[in-house]
């Protein structure tokens, strides 16, 4: 497999996890008690802010992104050792996790196919 397939994977990984994230927090917004509009923004709003470098491929956004999942896995991390965790907290963990990994491999895969 060439870096140009592994990066085309791994971006087609990054949109569906990206994409996901805001799926569960809408969910967890509007379907789930103690959600509200306030709590959508603040966990949609750090992911919008590489939305435009990612949108243009930048190797710069999937290392950013990287950094700002580092939140989303921790609070994952702490929310499912809770004894009080819900189904939210561990798809949160899932999917935050394979976004860093498969955003940082495409980071180094894009430098790499070129």
């Amino acid at each position: 497999m060439t870096f140009a397939q592994k990066y085309a994977l791994a971006k087609k990984i990054n949109w569906a996890c990206y994409i996901g994230l805001f799926v569960l927090f809408a969910i967890w917004s509007f379907f789930v008690d103690g959600g509200s509009v306030r709590l959508l923004v603040i966990q949609a709003v750090p992911l919008l802010l590489v939305l435009p470098g990612l949108l243009k491929e930048s190797n710069r956004s999937y290392l950013w992104l990287c950094f700002i999942l580092l939140i989303y896995v921790t609070a994952g991390i702490v929310d499912f050792a809770m004894p009080t965790r819900q189904w939210q907290h561990g798809v949160l963990l899932l999917l935050s996790g394979v976004l860093f990994v498969s955003s940082m491999m495409s980071a180094r895969w894009q430098r790499l196919a070129q």
